[in-house]
Protein backbone atom coordinates (compact mmCIF):
# COMPACT_ATOMS: atom_id res chain seq x y z
CA UNK A 1 0.00 0.00 0.00
CA UNK A 2 2.41 2.29 0.65
CA UNK A 3 4.73 1.67 -2.58
CA UNK A 4 1.40 2.38 -4.41
CA UNK A 5 1.10 5.85 -2.45
CA UNK A 6 4.19 6.64 -3.53
CA UNK A 7 3.78 5.86 -6.86
CA UNK A 8 0.55 8.06 -7.17
CA UNK A 9 2.09 10.53 -5.27
CA UNK A 10 5.28 10.79 -7.54
CA UNK A 11 2.35 10.45 -11.02
CA UNK A 12 0.56 13.33 -9.49
CA UNK A 13 3.94 15.61 -9.45
CA UNK A 14 5.51 14.41 -12.51
CA UNK A 15 1.81 15.09 -14.50
CA UNK A 16 1.82 19.10 -12.49
CA UNK A 17 5.56 19.48 -13.27
CA UNK A 18 4.68 18.30 -16.76
CA UNK A 19 1.48 20.52 -17.44
CA UNK A 20 3.63 23.78 -15.69
CA UNK A 21 6.58 23.11 -18.36
CA UNK A 22 3.60 22.74 -21.51
CA UNK A 23 2.10 26.27 -20.00
CA UNK A 24 5.56 27.74 -19.99
CA UNK A 25 6.41 26.28 -23.60
CA UNK A 26 3.60 26.85 -24.97
CA UNK A 27 4.30 27.19 -29.25
CA UNK A 28 2.40 31.14 -29.34
CA UNK A 29 4.19 32.43 -25.89
CA UNK A 30 7.65 31.03 -27.69
CA UNK A 31 6.94 32.89 -30.87
CA UNK A 32 5.58 35.82 -29.08
CA UNK A 33 9.02 35.86 -27.38
CA UNK A 34 10.69 35.64 -30.34
CA UNK A 35 8.77 38.34 -31.91
CA UNK A 36 9.08 40.68 -28.97
CA UNK A 37 11.68 39.82 -27.10
CA UNK A 38 11.46 36.78 -24.10
CA UNK A 39 12.58 39.32 -21.49
CA UNK A 40 10.05 42.09 -22.74
CA UNK A 41 6.96 39.34 -22.74
CA UNK A 42 7.82 38.31 -18.91
CA UNK A 43 7.79 41.72 -17.86
CA UNK A 44 4.34 42.43 -19.51
CA UNK A 45 2.71 39.61 -17.77
CA UNK A 46 4.49 40.61 -14.49
CA UNK A 47 3.06 44.50 -15.15
CA UNK A 48 -0.28 42.71 -15.32
CA UNK A 49 -0.18 40.67 -12.25
CA UNK A 50 1.96 37.58 -13.43
CA UNK A 51 -1.48 35.82 -13.90
CA UNK A 52 -2.60 33.09 -16.91
CA UNK A 53 -1.76 34.38 -20.61
CA UNK A 54 -3.89 33.34 -23.70
CA UNK A 55 -1.74 33.96 -26.75
CA UNK A 56 -3.53 34.95 -29.82
CA UNK A 57 -1.37 35.94 -33.55
CA UNK A 58 2.19 35.52 -33.37
CA UNK A 59 3.06 34.30 -36.87
CA UNK A 60 7.21 33.99 -37.22
CA UNK A 61 8.89 37.10 -38.15
CA UNK A 62 9.73 35.73 -41.41
CA UNK A 63 6.01 34.81 -42.17
CA UNK A 64 5.21 38.52 -41.39
CA UNK A 65 7.74 39.63 -43.66
CA UNK A 66 7.10 37.76 -46.64
CA UNK A 67 3.49 38.44 -46.20
CA UNK A 68 4.30 42.51 -46.13
CA UNK A 69 7.02 41.75 -49.10
CA UNK A 70 4.18 40.54 -51.58
CA UNK A 71 2.14 43.53 -50.58
CA UNK A 72 4.95 46.10 -51.13
CA UNK A 73 5.53 44.35 -54.75
CA UNK A 74 2.09 44.86 -55.93
CA UNK A 75 1.81 48.49 -54.47
CA UNK A 76 0.64 51.18 -56.45
CA UNK A 77 0.58 54.60 -55.70
CA UNK A 78 -3.63 54.88 -56.03
CA UNK A 79 -3.93 52.10 -53.37
CA UNK A 80 -5.03 52.87 -49.87
CA UNK A 81 -5.88 50.33 -48.12
CA UNK A 82 -3.03 48.05 -46.93
CA UNK A 83 -3.48 44.69 -44.45
CA UNK A 84 -2.83 45.09 -40.79
CA UNK A 85 -1.25 42.08 -39.87
CA UNK A 86 -1.16 41.18 -35.60
CA UNK A 87 2.21 40.10 -34.49
CA UNK A 88 1.26 39.10 -30.81
CA UNK A 89 -1.52 39.62 -28.78
CA UNK A 90 -1.74 38.27 -25.00
CA UNK A 91 -4.57 38.60 -22.95
CA UNK A 92 -3.58 38.26 -19.34
CA UNK A 93 -5.84 37.03 -16.48
CA UNK A 94 -5.97 36.67 -12.61
CA UNK A 95 -9.22 34.34 -11.61
CA UNK A 96 -11.97 35.15 -14.35
CA UNK A 97 -11.02 38.83 -14.74
CA UNK A 98 -8.74 40.08 -17.23
CA UNK A 99 -5.72 42.16 -15.78
CA UNK A 100 -4.13 43.33 -18.86
CA UNK A 101 -3.53 43.21 -23.02
CA UNK A 102 -0.30 43.63 -25.01
CA UNK A 103 -1.00 43.89 -29.09
CA UNK A 104 1.53 44.65 -30.97
CA UNK A 105 0.46 44.81 -35.16
CA UNK A 106 2.26 46.14 -38.24
CA UNK A 107 1.20 47.31 -41.74
CA UNK A 108 2.40 49.50 -44.82
CA UNK A 109 1.00 53.50 -43.50
CA UNK A 110 -0.77 55.19 -45.22
CA UNK A 111 1.37 57.96 -44.56
CA UNK A 112 4.45 59.03 -46.69
CA UNK A 113 7.85 60.42 -45.43
CA UNK A 114 6.36 63.65 -47.16
CA UNK A 115 3.46 63.68 -44.85
CA UNK A 116 5.94 63.67 -41.60
CA UNK A 117 6.62 67.51 -41.97
CA UNK A 118 2.79 68.80 -41.70
CA UNK A 119 1.76 70.59 -38.72
CA UNK A 120 -0.71 68.25 -37.64
CA UNK A 121 1.63 64.97 -37.79
CA UNK A 122 4.89 67.05 -36.65
CA UNK A 123 3.00 67.31 -33.67
CA UNK A 124 2.51 63.64 -32.95
CA UNK A 125 5.69 61.84 -34.50
CA UNK A 126 8.93 62.45 -34.29
CA UNK A 127 12.05 61.86 -35.97
CA UNK A 128 14.60 58.90 -34.50
CA UNK A 129 16.51 59.13 -37.60
CA UNK A 130 16.58 59.27 -41.44
CA UNK A 131 14.86 56.02 -41.75
CA UNK A 132 12.80 56.00 -38.32
CA UNK A 133 9.96 58.00 -36.71
CA UNK A 134 8.55 57.61 -32.96
CA UNK A 135 4.63 58.21 -32.26
CA UNK A 136 5.14 57.96 -28.22
CA UNK A 137 1.39 58.41 -27.06
CA UNK A 138 -0.61 58.94 -30.21
CA UNK A 139 -3.71 57.38 -28.19
CA UNK A 140 -4.30 55.76 -24.36
CA UNK A 141 -1.19 53.14 -23.81
CA UNK A 142 -0.48 53.31 -27.25
CA UNK A 143 3.13 53.51 -29.36
CA UNK A 144 4.12 54.05 -32.95
CA UNK A 145 7.09 53.76 -34.92
CA UNK A 146 7.50 54.46 -38.47
CA UNK A 147 10.61 52.85 -40.45
CA UNK A 148 11.69 53.08 -43.92
CA UNK A 149 12.39 49.62 -45.49
CA UNK A 150 12.73 49.85 -49.42
CA UNK A 151 11.82 46.38 -50.85
CA UNK A 152 13.74 45.06 -53.56
CA UNK A 153 11.05 44.61 -56.78
CA UNK A 154 8.42 47.44 -55.22
CA UNK A 155 8.51 50.21 -57.71
CA UNK A 156 10.77 53.24 -57.35
CA UNK A 157 8.12 55.81 -54.57
CA UNK A 158 7.78 52.77 -52.53
CA UNK A 159 10.67 53.74 -50.20
CA UNK A 160 9.36 57.12 -49.45
CA UNK A 161 5.41 56.66 -50.36
CA UNK A 162 4.66 53.68 -48.41
CA UNK A 163 6.87 53.02 -44.93
CA UNK A 164 6.06 50.59 -42.28
CA UNK A 165 4.10 51.22 -38.91
CA UNK A 166 4.24 49.32 -35.80
CA UNK A 167 2.36 49.48 -33.02
CA UNK A 168 2.00 48.22 -29.52
CA UNK A 169 -0.44 48.64 -27.22
CA UNK A 170 -0.80 47.48 -24.04
CA UNK A 171 -2.03 50.01 -20.57
CA UNK A 172 -0.63 47.77 -18.04
CA UNK A 173 3.06 48.58 -19.90
CA UNK A 174 4.92 51.74 -18.37
CA UNK A 175 6.53 53.76 -21.50
CA UNK A 176 9.77 51.92 -21.34
CA UNK A 177 8.17 48.48 -21.64
CA UNK A 178 6.05 49.72 -24.50
CA UNK A 179 9.33 51.15 -26.42
CA UNK A 180 11.64 48.35 -25.88
CA UNK A 181 8.43 45.69 -26.66
CA UNK A 182 8.09 47.85 -29.87
CA UNK A 183 11.37 48.32 -31.02
CA UNK A 184 11.90 44.78 -30.64
CA UNK A 185 9.07 44.02 -32.64
CA UNK A 186 10.20 46.33 -35.29
CA UNK A 187 13.74 45.25 -35.41
CA UNK A 188 12.71 41.25 -35.34
CA UNK A 189 10.47 41.92 -38.97
CA UNK A 190 12.75 44.50 -41.02
CA UNK A 191 15.94 41.94 -40.12
CA UNK A 192 14.10 39.44 -42.19
CA UNK A 193 12.52 41.92 -45.14
CA UNK A 194 15.95 42.04 -46.83
CA UNK A 195 15.12 46.09 -46.89
CA UNK A 196 17.59 47.34 -49.55
CA UNK A 197 18.78 49.27 -46.83
CA UNK A 198 18.05 48.39 -43.13
CA UNK A 199 16.36 51.02 -40.88
CA UNK A 200 18.02 51.83 -37.69
CA UNK A 201 15.62 50.99 -34.76
CA UNK A 202 17.27 52.22 -31.83
CA UNK A 203 17.64 51.07 -28.28
CA UNK A 204 16.75 53.82 -26.34
CA UNK A 205 13.28 55.70 -26.96
CA UNK A 206 14.56 59.29 -28.80
CA UNK A 207 13.91 61.99 -26.55
CA UNK A 208 11.36 64.58 -26.94
CA UNK A 209 12.31 67.28 -29.68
Amino acid sequence: MAAVAALAVAGLLSGCSGKEERAEESPKLKQCKSLLGAGNVDAAVESAGGGDVEVAGTPQADVLAKSLVAEAKKWQKSDLQHTGYTGCRMDMFEGDQTSGTVDASVKWSVLSLGMMDSPENSRTWRRANESVFVAPEPGPARMQLIAVCAVPGAIASQRSELPLQFEVAGESLGSELRWKTLSTFARSVTEEMGCAKPPVIPSALPPSA
